[in-house]
């Protein structure tokens, strides 16, 4: 069976440890991965043979948004992902992952439950002219009010639109167009029946993400047979991942098993 062909974007000078650990994992997993970068001949730390492109091949980088208020580049990645797919490039994975099996490749779709009834975004496949990729191109929109959102978030936008007008893209709260409209997306076009259960890429979750640098038992009892990869929570570790693991940590024996140098950590 011919294995998924992986790719993120990485939008900053270098790449830490963690993400070296992501690509090394995915290649010892034998899946083949680009990396994307709108600066691939300054990106720093890059591992030699890595397959490097030029992320404006996908979106022009004025496209690549930020939110307003926080100036986080979360809202541009979230749409280059999209455009990823509409391109029919192939699978979608964040750079905060270890992969400990091959991803599935056995169904038209890919993506899994961070938890009940809702899908993370950190991992996704989906055919090109699927109108799952249509509509995570089209909704994303000024001035709409997400249709996943609550009454009281609803009712909140709405004067805030009557109060300040056009509200842009850029103007929304943190996350808006990532996990919440791939949910939305995928529940509208009925394929919930697809989604992995939550072991399976989110074995760890998100408030016990520091676990991963406590001694690896800790979260080798988390995982199951049907773990297929960890997803590391980037923006949890700030502080750790900054530093070189401590030996017998889950990070350091998987820096370990996949020849992964951590000094340049230090």
């Amino acid at each position: 069976m011919t294995s998924l062909h992986l790719n993120s974007l990485w939008v900053g000078p270098r790449l830490n440890y963690l993400e070296r650990l992501c690509l090394a994992s995915a290649k010892a997993a034998g899946h083949d991965f680009t990396l994307w970068s709108y600066d691939p001949a300054a990106l720093d730390g890059v591992p030699p043979g890595t397959d490097l492109r030029d992320a404006a091949e996908v979106m022009p980088r004025e496209r690549l948004l930020h939110y307003r208020d926080s100036g986080s580049v979360a809202l541009g990645a979230n749409l280059w992902r999209i455009e990823l797919l509409a391109k029919g490039l192939g699978c979608w994975v964040d750079m905060d992952f270890i992969f400990l099996q091959s991803l599935p490749a056995d169904s038209p779709y890919l993506f899994g439950l961070e938890y009940e009834g809702w899908i993370n975004n950190a991992v996704v496949y989906a055919p090109a002219d699927s109108a799952l990729v249509h509509d995570l191109q089209t909704i994303p929109r000024a001035n709409l009010v997400p249709p996943w959102w609550g009454p009281r978030r609803r009712l909140h936008f709405l004067w805030r639109r009557l109060r300040e007008g056009l509200i842009e893209l850029e103007d929304y709260p943190w996350g808006t167009f990532s996990a919440g409209l791939l949910t939305y997306a995928i529940k509208r076009n009925k394929l919930m029946s697809y989604a992995r259960p939550p072991d399976v890429f989110y074995p760890v979750r998100y408030k016990d993400a520091l676990a991963l640098y406590e001694p690896a038992a800790t979260v080798e009892a988390m995982l199951t047979p049907q773990t297929v990869a960890v997803h590391m929570w980037h923006s949890r570790l700030q502080g750790l991942r900054d530093a070189p693991p401590a030996p017998g940590s889950f990070i350091d024996e998987m820096c370990r098993r996949f020849a992964v140098d951590t000094d340049d950590a230090a």
